[in-house]
């Protein structure tokens, strides 16, 4: 059956070419719920209890002589239920969005059938074959956005991302001369020392781990909000599913110890996220344009996976894997409702925003709850996920990453107060807008039911994860269903909820007993005066942070993509140059192999 399922994924993409809108999404959302029958049925391999559909774990794909090994693993399980359920809701929210099928659906199928291809993959060409069709249906929804910087900047990095992986499996291959990814442990030296570090720069481009982001900024500004709610909550996970596969399951880690002992390179990877999540932070609060104030936040937020791996032990790869599941749904929802805010108003900047909780009030609670989650408000699975990593920054004395990391907590919540406040509530400057279609109100709350349940039952995300961390030799710390403990705290949702309650049950009665006089916005924001009176700039988000964005922006003004605008320059430099050689001159031709031949036989005399 899996081969069937992989089939109809296919024909299902090819279909989709030639039907209508709402009959692509409709198409596109029932074959994608395909493979979470799967997922239900591989969980009664995992010690969880379901229905069972007969799927087979394994299957191979013979192609001119060549066998392709696929299978699931406790870790792409893992990574599958994350993932994979964003894509039938996604698909439900664009029966909506778009006015026309234009290319989103098809495309959508392939990257989704590739990404269910990547985490089944058993050895190095498959894992490198779906790799490309991911990357390159994934560039074919970027060329829609027809924004010459984001088609640019996606290609030159998604082929950077392909060579490096493909020189580091090749390197594996060469050493081990087997295709199998459970091979790859036997390595050691100098090859398998470069052949893990040339992975992991490939994967940390697909995880936007910094200077690596460029790309994204400009991809998830100009794409369609669909698309990069897949591509920020589900394939940037791709990466880190490949980091996780080849640092822990496969002993990458080993390798890399093995040949330089007394250097923790690990450690390199927990800096690096540190400074993604503080850098990337900061430059969100800086944004006015909402699409790059969450590409910020989503550097800034996969950053703390990053660190969790990094850091390597027990507590912070669980916060990792924790923050990781986390991230898929309330990043997914932030960019949806984000789509849902531009499809009534037509608006991305903050500043023209304003008010549309009033107007919006479904949207606002999806956005709202989802703010909650990554600003790891204390009720929230991103509070449990983020304390699990800062208690292991503690416990390993990291007093370089632990700072950076709770600064950028602290400014997580500055950018969500920006959101919240400037788009939603203030001034309300669109009277007549309407909240957003069914469809994507369905959408966005049907993703935010995961979120809801591991506010209750963080525990149930421990379990969830215990297979892929026993199969690493990682060993799952103690938890209940209610409750996480570690060696310096216990975390205990059903504690923190009853206090929160008991707290807001005296605040809504002293609330509804005193008496209130309802005044207009105007009334406390423009003293009493007429909008008409001021400037239009006048604006609830207006010169927002201003005296942080003074102090701080120079020192990030420049960022990474100074430095690789100077190498796009340099390169085009040096290719116009080369250009030049190719005059289309049959003598100049003929000059050019006289050249070479003289040049071969004086090296020849000279040999």
């Amino acid at each position: 059956m899996l081969d069937i399922i992989f089939a109809e994924l296919i024909i299902a993409a090819i279909i989709t070419f030639f039907v209508g809108k709402k009959i692509a999404s409709i198409i596109a959302g029932f074959i994608s719920i395909l493979p979470l029958f799967a997922l239900i049925d591989w969980a009664n391999n995992f010690g969880f209890k379901t229905i069972s559909f007969g799927i087979e774990r394994q299957m191979n794909i013979s192609v001119a002589g060549i066998t392709l090994h696929l299978g699931i693993t406790p870790l792409s399980w893992f990574f599958a239920l994350m993932i994979l359920p964003l894509f039938p809701l996604i698909m439900l929210y664009s029966y909506s969005f778009f006015k026309e099928n234009d290319g989103f659906y098809p495309f959508m199928l392939f990257a989704f059938a590739s990404t269910f291809g990547i985490l089944l993959s058993k050895d190095m060409l498959s894992l490198f074959l779906f790799w490309e069709i991911m990357s390159w249906s994934s560039f074919l929804l970027v060329y829609r956005s027809r924004d010459k910087e984001a088609i640019i900047s996606y290609l030159i990095f998604s082929v950077f991302s392909a060579f490096a992986i493909l020189f580091g499996l090749m390197i594996l291959w060469h050493e081990n001369f087997s295709l199998l990814l459970s091979d790859i442990g036997r390595i050691n030296g100098i090859y398998g020392f470069i052949a893990i570090a040339s992975l992991i720069i490939g994967f940390s481009v697909k995880s936007v781990l910094m200077p690596l982001h460029a790309w994204a900024p400009f991809v998830y500004s100009k794409s369609d909000e669909p698309f990069v709610a897949f591509l920020s909550g589900g394939l940037s996970k791709l990466g880190y599913y490949g980091m996780f596969l080849f640092l822990f399951t496969l002993n990458g880690v080993k390798i890399l110890q093995n040949y330089t002992p007394n250097v923790a390179w690990n450690y390199l990877l927990a800096v690096v996220g540190s400074l993604s999540a503080f850098v990337a932070t900061m430059l969100a609060i800086m944004q006015d344009d909402l699409r790059k104030l969450l590409a910020y936040s989503s550097i800034g937020q996969l950053g703390y996976i990053a660190i969790g791996f990094g850091i390597g032990t027990p507590l912070a790869i669980t916060g990792a894997l924790f923050q990781a599941f986390n991230h898929a749904f309330f990043k997914a929802v932030l960019f949806l409702a984000a789509g849902a805010v531009a499809y009534r108003t037509g608006k991305w900047k903050i500043s023209e925003l304003g008010g549309l909780a009033y107007r919006m009030p479904l949207t606002f609670l999806a956005a709202l709850f989802a703010i909650f989650a990554l600003a790891a408000i204390p009720i929230t699975s991103g509070f449990a996920a983020k304390w699990l990593l800062y208690e292991a920054a503690i416990q390993q004395k990291y007093v370089f990453i632990a700072p950076l990391m709770l600064i950028a907590g602290v400014g997580a919540f500055l950018y969500s107060f920006r959101i919240l406040y400037g788009v939603f509530l203030g001034e309300n400057r669109y009277p007549d807008v309407k909240e957003a279609p069914k469809s994507m109100i369905a959408a966005m709350f049907i993703l935010m039911l995961p979120l809801i349940i591991f506010v209750v039952f963080p525990g149930y995300m421990l379990d969830l994860m215990k297979p892929a961390l026993s199969n690493s030799g990682i060993e799952s710390i103690a938890h209940t269903k209610f409750a996480i403990e570690t060696s310096l705290a216990k975390y205990n949702s059903m504690a923190v909820l009853i206090t929160l309650i008991a707290a807001m049950v005296p605040a809504f009665i002293i609330y509804k007993a005193r008496k209130h006089r309802i005044t207009s916005f105007e009334d406390n924001y423009l003293a009493g005066e007429p909008y008409e009176f001021h400037n239009p700039s006048m604006h609830a988000a207006h010169n927002f942070y201003k005296p942080l964005k003074g102090v701080v922006l120079p020192y990030f003004e420049p960022g990474a993509t100074y430095y690789f605008e100077k190498i796009y320059k340099g390169i085009g430099i040096l290719s116009n140059g080369i250009r030049r050689i190719y005059t289309g001159f049959v003598q100049d031709y003929a000059i050019y192999v006289v050249i070479f031949l003289l040049a071969v036989m004086g090296w020849l005399i000279w040999m």
